[in-house]
């Protein structure tokens, strides 16, 4: 664990988070719902995956796809 914290500046935890929302991206661009996308993530509630979405890309799931 120490050696992937040096080598990612991330815990693993942190990083499977990350990937799991960089992931969600390519399923949402293929018009899956938030919901499914949210739970397929491993987010209790679709509110919670939005939440951490915002959090590490800046805007909602909707938003982000207005912008590109």
């Amino acid at each position: 664990e120490r050696r992937f914290r040096k080598e990612t500046g991330l815990s693993p935890a942190s990083w499977r988070r990350q990937a799991g929302l960089i992931g969600s991206i390519e399923r949402l661009a293929a018009g899956e719902p938030v919901k499914s996308v949210a739970a397929a993530a491993g987010y209790a509630s679709t509110s919670a995956f939005i939440a951490a979405f915002r959090a590490r890309f800046g805007v909602t799931p909707g938003r982000y796809f207005d912008s590109r």
